[in-house]
C-alpha cells in the first residue's frame, strides 16, 4: 500500500463515483479501477459496494478512510517540517482549539505572528479537550488551546488566559428575573443543568456541588459550548459554561447570563505533545505566544 493508492482511494471515497474521481485525478477510469482492485487484494477485503450509479463504503472502507485522512495529514506536516529546515520560517502550523474562547485567542496570535512571518499558513481544527489531546498524541496537530483540568501526564502546557464560569439561564426563569447579580450553587442544584460532555469537566463541576453538599442534575452534556444558548432558550435547563460563551450568544436568544457564587474560574492553556519535540515552526509560534503572555500578563475576562 503506497501513498498513490491512498490518494486514489480517498478521492473515490469522497466522490463515490469512479468517473468523477478519475476526472479529479486526471486519470482514465481503467487505471483507477485497477489501483482500487489491487488495494482491495492487498488488504484482503472489499472497500466499496459497487452500485449502478454510485459506490458505497463498506465498514472496512470507512475505517481506511479515517486512517487515510490521518496518513495524508501526517505526510503534509512532514513536508512542511522538511521545507522549514531548508527554507526558514514558512510552511503550515496545525493548531487545534476548544470553541469557547479558543478561536479569539488563536486569531489574536495569528494576527501578530503573520506580521513577523507572512509566509506561514495555518490549518485550524476545533474540538473538545479530549479530541484535541488525541490529535496531539497522534501527531495530527502541532499545538492546541486546551482548558483545565490539564492532562499533565500527556501534554506540555502553559497558561494563556483565565475566565470565570457563568450560568446561562432561560430569560423567564425566576433566577433570571431576580435582581441578584449572581446565582449560588445551592440555587443551581435545584434545576436541570447543561454542561460540557468532557468527563473530567463533569467531575470538576460535580465537586463544586459537593462543597455545598448538593447533588446536581446533569440532564444534557454537550461537546460544544455553542449549543448551550440554543438548549437554554428552549427551557431545557440552565447551562454552566465559561464566560466567553456569552460573547457568541445573540441578543434575541432569550437567555440571561449570571455569575456563579462562589466564583469558579477556568484556565486556557497552549499545549503540545510532551513526548514529541515541536518542529521549528511550532516552536517559534510557542515562543511568540510566551512573549505575548509575558508582556501582557495572563488575561482574565
Amino acid at each position: 500500500m503506497d501513498l498513490r493508492q491512498i490518494r486514489y482511494f480517498m478521492t473515490v471515497s469522497e466522490e463515490l463515483n469512479i468517473t468523477r474521481a478519475a476526472e479529479r485525478l486526471h486519470l482514465s477510469q481503467p487505471p483507477l479501477s485497477r489501483a482500487l482492485m489491487e488495494l482491495e487484494e492487498e488488504l484482503g477485503c472489499v472497500l466499496f459496494v459497487r452500485g449502478k450509479r454510485h459506490l458505497t463504503l463498506t465498514a472496512e472502507g470507512l475505517a481506511l478512510k479515517r486512517r487515510g485522512e490521518q496518513l495524508l495529514t501526517l505526510v503534509d506536516m512532514t513536508k512542511t517540517e522538511i521545507s522549514e529546515m531548508q527554507h526558514g520560517i514558512s510552511g503550515t502550523i496545525y493548531i487545534g482549539h476548544v470553541d469557547s474562547n479558543g478561536p479569539t485567542l488563536v486569531a489574536g496570535w495569528i494576527e501578530s505572528f503573520r506580521k513577523l512571518y507572512p509566509n506561514v499558513t495555518y490549518n485550524l481544527w476545533c474540538g473538545n479537550v479530549d479530541d484535541l489531546t488525541d490529535r496531539l498524541k497522534a501527531g495530527l496537530i502541532d499545538l492546541a488551546v486546551t482548558m483545565t483540568p490539564a492532562s499533565s501526564d500527556l501534554l506540555e502546557s502553559f497558561r494563556v488566559f483565565s475566565e470565570n464560569w457563568v450560568a446561562i439561564i432561560p430569560s423567564d426563569h425566576h433566577l433570571a428575573t431576580s435582581p441578584a447579580p449572581a446565582v449560588t450553587l445551592q440555587e443551581l442544584a435545584e434545576n436541570d443543568l447543561i454542561i460540557s460532555s468532557r468527563r473530567s469537566r463533569e467531575e470538576e463541576i460535580r465537586s463544586w456541588f459537593r462543597e455545598v453538599k448538593k447533588e446536581p442534575r446533569f440532564v444534557i452534556k454537550s461537546a460544544h459550548s455553542s449549543n448551550a444558548a440554543k438548549l437554554v432558550s428552549r427551557d431545557l435547563g440552565i447551562a454552566i459554561f465559561p464566560a466567553s460563551v456569552a460573547k457568541n450568544i445573540s441578543s434575541d436568544a432569550r437567555v440571561v447570563i449570571k455569575q456563579i457564587a462562589p466564583a469558579k474560574n477556568v484556565d486556557y492553556l497552549l499545549s503540545w505533545d510532551n513526548e514529541r519535540h515541536p518542529n521549528a515552526l511550532a516552536a517559534k509560534f510557542i515562543g511568540h505566544v510566551k512573549e505575548l503572555t509575558s508582556a501582557e500578563g495572563v488575561k482574565r475576562s
